[in-house]
This record gives C-alpha cells, sequence and structure tokens, in this order.
C-alpha cells in the first residue's frame, strides 16, 4: 500500500467511524436496550430472573384486614407473567422514541390515557388504587451492567466489520 494509498484509507475509515458513531450507533444501542428491557418481562426480574414481587392474582390466599382472603382468580391470569397483565401492553410500549448524532431515547408509549402507568411499575409510586396503595417496584428500564456489555459488544462487532 503505497502512502497515499494509507492515507486515503484512513481518511475512509475515519468517515465510517464518523457515520457508526452518528448514524448507527444510536440506532445499535437503542435495539439493543429495547430488547433487553423487553426481556426482563420474560425473566420477572432486574438484576436476576424471579426478583420481582409477587403478584396477588399468582397467590392461592392472601391477608387483608387480618382475614385470609381465598384467592379468586381463575385460569390464566393464576400463571400469567407478572407485569404482561391482561394485554402484555406494558412490555410492547417499550420503543425507541427518538434518534440523533450520539443519542437514543427510549421510552413506553403511555397506556391508554395513563402516563405514568409504566413509571409507577418501574419506580415502585404511588398507584392511584385507595389512599395509600404504592405499587412494588418492578423495575424493567434503567441502568444496568449487563445492557452495557451487550451494546459495547454489539459496537465492537460493529467496529470490527468495519476496520475489514
Amino acid at each position: 500500500m503505497t502512502p497515499q494509498e494509507f492515507e486515503h484509507r484512513l481518511k475512509h475509515l475515519q468517515e465510517e467511524f464518523k457515520d457508526l458513531f452518528d448514524k448507527y450507533a444510536p440506532r445499535i444501542v437503542g435495539a439493543v436496550a429495547v430488547r433487553f428491557f423487553k426481556s426482563r418481562f420474560q425473566i420477572e426480574g432486574w438484576q436476576r430472573a424471579g426478583d420481582w414481587k409477587e403478584v396477588q392474582r399468582r397467590m392461592p390466599a392472601w391477608t387483608r384486614n387480618g382475614k385470609t382472603v381465598k384467592n379468586p382468580y381463575h385460569g390464566a391470569k393464576l400463571t400469567r407473567k407478572i407485569l404482561t397483565g391482561d394485554t402484555g401492553d406494558l412490555g410492547r410500549s417499550i420503543e425507541v422514541q427518538k434518534e440523533s448524532p450520539g443519542s437514543v431515547t427510549i421510552w413506553t408509549r403511555p397506556i391508554g390515557s395513563n402516563k405514568a402507568y409504566a413509571r409507577v411499575h418501574n419506580e415502585g409510586l404511588r398507584a392511584g388504587r385507595g389512599a395509600g396503595f404504592k405499587m412494588p417496584k418492578r423495575q424493567f428500564m434503567g441502568e444496568h451492567p449487563e445492557l452495557n456489555k451487550m451494546i459495547i459488544e454489539e459496537l465492537e462487532r460493529k467496529l470490527k466489520e468495519i476496520a475489514k
């Protein structure tokens, strides 16, 4: 390779790396994050499988005001995953909202007219039911070391592809 060819190759790589970081990286990061966040619904946990607090509809009975209440639910409600509900809308609502050079925003589409629905579940906030009801935190979005590792691996794969 002549010095001119080498210089041309370096300039070409510089353009490709700029494209990677401005155009492709946000798309790659967004796709990996959405897949990861949606996977939390399948494993029913944030740090590890099964670490979300159980829901009453899957318990055989529970105590309310000092009395044991037999579970009135039946059928699919007894086995359905924790945050999938009847429709699975919350998990399906996770998507890339915006991509821009060097940036990506992941969000959950508002479900019905309730914009806070996902946040209440993700952060364990006060829910609109009753005076003292606080939803247990069942995180499915946020910073996670495993997610960071997956993003780095995918970006490295793309970098190797470009450098060939």
